[in-house]
Order: C-alpha cells, then sequence, then structure tokens
C-alpha cells in the first residue's frame, strides 16, 4: 500500500517567445494507455488532473490518489527538503524528507531494479501547449538490451522544475508540459491544459494546521490499523 500511495507523487529546444515566468500554477489533464483490463475497471480511481504551483525556488504539486483523496508533494529547493501531506480516508498526515531521503524513497518504490540507461535526442520540431511554443524531444530507456523511445515536449519559458533534479534530464533545460511515465505497469501522459502567471502566497508551501507529523514507518504503521479497521 505504501508504494501506491506514494507512487503518484514521484513519480516529469530552442525558441522564445515570451519572458520566463517564475510564479503562478499551472493544470495538468492526465490520461492512461494500454490498461489492462482490470485495471480499466478502476480506472475511475486514478488522477486524471493535477494542479503545479511554482514561486522562485518552491514547487507544490497536487494531484489526486483515488480512495485516498488529494496529495499533495512540495519541494524546496533552498531547503534541500520536500515535504508530503497525505489525506487519507479523512487522516491527514505530513512527512519531511531531506534530498537524499527523498531518493533513497524512489529507490525503495522500484520493483525492478535492473538499471536503466537514459539519452535525450533534441528534435528541431516545435508546438504550442497552454499558449506556449513547446519543443521536442525523445527519451530514449534501454534496461537489459532492449530501448523504448517515447516523446516529450517542454519549454523554456518555465523554470525547469520538472527536469532540473535529474541528471539524467540535463539536455531538457525547460519545464516539460507533455510527457509520458510507465510506473507499476501504468502508462500514463501528463499535459499542462492552462498556465497561470499570479501571485501565489508562502502559505501553499508549509505544512498546514490540522496535519500530523510523521515518519515513514509511523505512517505505514498508522495506514496498517487503518486498513484492518475497514
Amino acid at each position: 500500500m505504501r508504494k501506491i500511495i506514494l507512487l503518484f507523487f514521484f513519480i516529469p529546444v530552442l525558441l522564445r517567445s515570451q519572458p520566463k515566468v517564475t510564479e503562478g500554477k499551472l493544470f495538468y489533464d492526465i490520461t492512461y494507455q494500454n490498461l489492462t483490463a482490470e485495471m480499466k475497471e478502476h480506472e475511475h480511481q486514478l488522477p486524471h488532473d493535477a494542479t503545479f504551483y511554482f514561486k522562485n525556488e518552491k514547487c507544490r504539486l497536487e494531484m489526486g490518489a483515488g480512495p485516498f483523496g488529494k496529495n499533495v508533494t512540495i519541494t524546496d529547493k533552498t531547503k534541500k527538503e520536500t515535504i508530503i501531506l497525505l489525506n487519507i480516508y479523512g487522516k491527514k498526515f505530513a512527512m519531511r524528507k531531506s534530498d537524499s531521503e527523498m531518493v533513497e524513497v524512489i529507490n525503495s518504490l522500484k520493483t525492478d531494479t535492473a538499471r536503466i540507461d537514459i539519452k535525450i535526442e533534441l528534435v528541431n520540431d516545435t508546438k504550442k501547449i497552454a499558449g506556449y511554443i513547446c519543443h521536442k524531444a525523445f527519451i530514449i530507456k534501454t534496461k537489459n538490451g532492449i530501448s523504448n523511445k517515447s516523446e516529450c515536449w517542454f519549454t523554456r519559458d518555465l523554470p525547469p522544475y520538472t527536469t532540473e533534479g535529474d541528471e539524467a534530464f540535463k539536455m531538457i533545460d525547460g519545464f516539460l508540459m507533455q510527457y509520458s511515465t510507465f510506473e507499476a505497469n501504468i502508462n500514463r501522459t501528463l499535459t499542462v491544459k492552462m498556465v497561470m502567471p499570479l501571485p501565489i502566497e508562502d502559505r501553499y508551501f508549509e505544512i498546514p494546521p490540522g496535519y500530523q507529523i510523521v515518519t515513514e514507518t509511523e505512517l505505514v504503521n498508522v495506514l496498517n490499523v487503518m486498513q484492518q479497521g475497514r
């Protein structure tokens, strides 16, 4: 269960059309491809939209998690810290993780430990997404000698929140506006549908009142108790 809950937080060239926006929020559409018949029956429990807030060195991603409610991931680059807010069956929990601890969390979620090599292929092609000129690239992932190529589109007119923390994406010096992920046998595509440049209050990047601060171990224990009571 822990992997399912945390999964949706982790989880993702060269024209300039307007000044870079450093503060605001944007909205994603999330679609799914190649779901099995069993997954198709439960597709309504998967998130189909998300909201992303950003302000200078901070960002916040809000995404639904089916029956678990809406959950939030807040990243603060100045503090090198991530805050995870979970709203599960009406109970509110918060976890603080350093950057190094987040790497451990992401690695623990991987069900396949085989090495994956990632290469980026930039393409001389552009299109507009949510009013922004975007540039095309292919992400080529190779595992056990088998390569898989997926398409993505990014803009340099937004800060590179979605790419700068990953060495594999260093050639993509912009914000991913459309990209696909494949995790836990779920193939999904995220597309930005609207960008709203506007002032964002600092409270969006803090733990709100009413949240219980817990460690990962404490959270797992609480979830086990909650499951047994249902």
